[in-house]
């Protein structure tokens, strides 16, 4: 059964929120167990929940099977949702759904704290630590941003309830394309110039 992580409620009031409002999002989906409490947020927020079987609210579907169209997501928040039951396909199906340039922040139980024992108990253990955390994120070429005092305080057994990563997903390169001149040819190219004078 999935576990809703309410004894890190507090730490996620005081982190998530500051991260959030500084990336400058206008809205942004966030997705998480459903028995999982959420953080108050300022911003716009979009709920997707799910459960043992997969997205279990607003909608049923299977985890690797999300119902929004490939980039269209400016913002994604997964909360805790890398635990065992969960199908291991979700964090590519979320990419999917990102824009390019999309802000994607994410959210686990630090499985060497205490707290995240008293959640879990020993399936604590089947949680990502840390470095396997970023090493998820840096399979898929994101630009990872660490989250203030995270960045050292998760590498420490037993200093932060929670592991939190910042990331963007790399802006798409714009195409260029080079500009052909038709250049006026035969009896149009032997026209005389106009001549304006300016006042």
């Amino acid at each position: 059964m999935l576990a809703g992580f309410a004894g890190l409620q507090s730490v996620e009031n005081t982190l998530i929120p500051g991260l959030i409002e500084s990336a400058g999002v206008d809205w942004l989906v966030e997705m998480a167990p459903l028995t999982s409490p959420s953080p108050a947020l300022s911003v716009r927020r979009y709920r997707v929940l799910l459960d043992e079987s997969g997205w279990a609210w607003p909608f049923r579907a299977l985890t690797a099977e999300l119902p929004f169209m490939d980039e269209a997501l400016p913002a994604v928040l997964l909360r805790h949702v890398f635990q065992p039951p969960i199908d291991a396909q979700l964090f590519d199906e979320v990419l999917r759904c990102l824009r390019p340039g999309g802000l994607l922040v994410t959210v686990s139980a630090n499985p060497w704290h205490r707290a995240a024992w008293k959640e879990l108990g020993r399936s604590a253990l089947q949680l990502p630590a840390w470095p396997q955390l970023l090493l998820r994120h840096g399979q898929h070429d994101l630009d990872v941003q660490l989250a203030g005092h995270q960045s050292w305080r998760g590498l420490v057994p037993g200093l932060s309830p929670i592991l939190v990563v910042v990331a963007r997903k790399p802006p798409r390169a714009t195409p260029v394309t080079r500009l052909k001149f038709n250049y006026m040819r035969g009896a149009e190219a032997a026209m005389p110039a106009s001549q304006c004078r300016a006042a």
